[in-house]
Formats: C-alpha cells, sequence, structure tokens
C-alpha cells in the first residue's frame, strides 16, 4: 500500500484533482493531506468535501483551520466564511476533530515544524501547525536558524506551511518541505511513500490575487458593523473610502453617511433621557429614583444627567456600538 502526501492545498481543488490522477491514487492508497487546505484559492469548499467524504485519508490541523477554529479571522478566513454559508458550521466541527500530527513506519507527518528532541505526543500544537505562537517559541529557542536544519531525529519528517519554492526542499533525506506555492501560481506537490518519488501539478495562475480583489466588496458587506466600536468603523472606513475598487469605496462612504447619522441623533437622546429622568424624579423622588431607572438600558445615562450635564462624547463612551446605541433610542422612543 502507498501513502500520498500532499502539500498545502488552499483550495485549489482543480490541482488536487489532477494531481491524485497523476499519482494514480487507488482506494487502497491512505491519502495524507498536511493541513491548510482552505483560504486563497477559488475552491475550499470543493477541497474540504473531498478529503472529508474520501474515505483513507488523513487531514492534519494547519494553521489556517486553526484559525477557523479560534475565530481568529483574518480576510483569506472571511472569504471562506461566505463561501461556506450556512454549512460554516460543519465545516468547524469537522476541523474541531483533526490531528495535529500522523506517524509511520516510513515517516512523521506534521503541518509546520517538529521541536528537535521532544518526543512526538508531547510537541507544542502551536508548533505543529504553525500558528504565530509556534513560530515565536522556536524563534526563542533557535534565533534565525530554521527548525529544519537542527533536526536529529532518525525518521523523515514530512512538512508544509512555508512556501519553499517551485521544487520541494530535501535535506539529508531526513526532512522534505512540500508546500510549494500552489495557491500563488506555483505547484501543488505530493510525495509517494515508501518510494519517496515526487509529482507535482503547476497552478495556472495566482489564486491569491484575484481572491484579494474578487472578494473586497462581499466582506465588507458582511462585517458585523454594528458590533464594532465608533473608532474601529471610523478607521476602517479611512482606509477604504479611497479604495481603487470603486464599490468598495462607495460603500465605505455609505457606512460613514450611516454612522453621521445616527451620531446625529444625540441632541435627541440627550433630550429624551432628561425628560424620562424629570418623569422618574416626580414618580419615584430625588432619592429614590436610582432603583426603578436601572431596570432600562440607558440607566448609565439618567444617573449620569442627574449629577451633571450629558455630552456627546459621554453617549459614544457608554454606547460605544451602533446596535447598543440604537437599542437605547428604540427605548426611548427615537425613530431611526
Amino acid at each position: 500500500m502507498r501513502t500520498i502526501v500532499v502539500g498545502d492545498i488552499h483550495g485549489c481543488y482543480e490541482e488536487l484533482l489532477h494531481l491524485l490522477t497523476k499519482v494514480k491514487l487507488t482506494e487502497e492508497d491512505c491519502l495524507i493531506s498536511l493541513g491548510d487546505i482552505v483560504d486563497r484559492g477559488v475552491d475550499s469548499v470543493k477541497v474540504y468535501e473531498f478529503l472529508k467524504q474520501r474515505p483513507n485519508t488523513i487531514v492534519l490541523m494547519g494553521n489556517h483551520e486553526r484559525k477557523h477554529l479560534r475565530q481568529t479571522l483574518s480576510y483569506s478566513q472571511e472569504i471562506v466564511k461566505l463561501q461556506f454559508g450556512d454549512r460554516y458550521v460543519e465545516f468547524l466541527e469537522w476541523v474541531s476533530h483533526l490531528p495535529y500530527y500522523h506517524e509511520t513506519e516510513n515517516a512523521i507527518f506534521v503541518h509546520a515544524a517538529v521541536e528537535d528532541g521532544i518526543p512526538l505526543h508531547q510537541q507544542k500544537e502551536e508548533v505543529l501547525c504553525g500558528c504565530t505562537a509556534g513560530e515565536k517559541h522556536l524563534e526563542k529557542l533557535y534565533g534565525r536558524t530554521y527548525w529544519s536544519q537542527l533536526y536529529t531525529g532518525t525518521k523523515p519528517v514530512i512538512f508544509g506551511h512555508h512556501v519553499v519554492g517551485n521544487e520541494p526542499l530535501i535535506i539529508t533525506g531526513k526532512i522534505y518541505g512540500i508546500d510549494t506555492g500552489a495557491c500563488h501560481g506555483g505547484r501543488l506537490t505530493a510525495l509517494i511513500l515508501p518510494s519517496f518519488e515526487i509529482v507535482q501539478i503547476q497552478a495556472p495562475k495566482d489564486y491569491w490575487h484575484e481572491e484579494m480583489i474578487k472578494w473586497q466588496l462581499p466582506v465588507m458587506q458582511a462585517k458585523p458593523w454594528g458590533s464594532y466600536k465608533w473608532d474601529k468603523i471610523q478607521a476602517i472606513c479611512n482606509d477604504f473610502k479611497t479604495s481603487s475598487h470603486r464599490d468598495v469605496a462607495a460603500f465605505m462612504r455609505e457606512q460613514q453617511k450611516w454612522v453621521n447619522h445616527l451620531l446625529s441623533f444625540a441632541p435627541t437622546i440627550i433630550l429624551k433621557v432628561e425628560e424620562k429622568l424629570t418623569e422618574l424624579i416626580a414618580i419615584h423622588g430625588q432619592d429614590n429614583f436610582k432603583k426603578p431607572a436601572s431596570c432600562l438600558s440607558y440607566a448609565t445615562l439618567l444617573y449620569k444627567a442627574n449629577a451633571s450635564h450629558l455630552t456627546v462624547d459621554f453617549l459614544k463612551e457608554t454606547l460605544p456600538t451602533p446596535d447598543k446605541w440604537l437599542q437605547v433610542m428604540n427605548d426611548l422612543g427615537i425613530r431611526y
């Protein structure tokens, strides 16, 4: 039986199929993906479906899968979240069960790295999958020397994660780096065991470059704007309102107008809060209004209005997101 090891796929579904055809994959072959099966390429969902459904297949945890699992989403993860749509929760459940390493008689398989001299089962997950904390840990140990140059184990380690060029990185028959940058217009690489034969497929173009441009507007539209703080919204608007992508620039100008319109209700909010304070004091007295006020979503504003004058800055500090601002407007009966 053969073991077919594939480097970072990153959504390159067509290249994966061509590669597996080229290696003449059979049902008896064990297929191992070194992780980072999603993000950057065009068909992350199809890659996931294929690997999930194929028997005799092992997928390792890559740093990109871990980002999804931990919800530390950067741009490429936000794109994939949109691509999965309602199935994203299903994907996260599947990812949560991915192993961080695999070992056979012939080799050790990890996504990113191993710390020399540490038994495989005691390795840090952060190191194995190549997340930022793991890379910082190795840098603290080894400085600028890459871990693969210091490996002293007897069994070969096969890894991905770092694009090593068009050809795999091979060090003294013990280290095999097979991420050859398919999603960036490089190659998708397979290593066949036990022969250690290398097979590759050339990607026709830089998919990630195209995806970055293509998904700008959908990602912007999908952001949870209502839960962002005012300063964050303003910073994003400033960064993208002059974008070369005309639709993105237009959308960001609309977001700026939306925020300005919301904040224009500040005087009305202050007036309504002061009216409510007067009403509560009239009913319960100056010394007893706080208890009934505490049940209201704008209690802090009532207390502030009683102690001193409300200001727009205090409103923005107390109601730091559009969602909270709108909730108080609604509770005060202010039409938006």
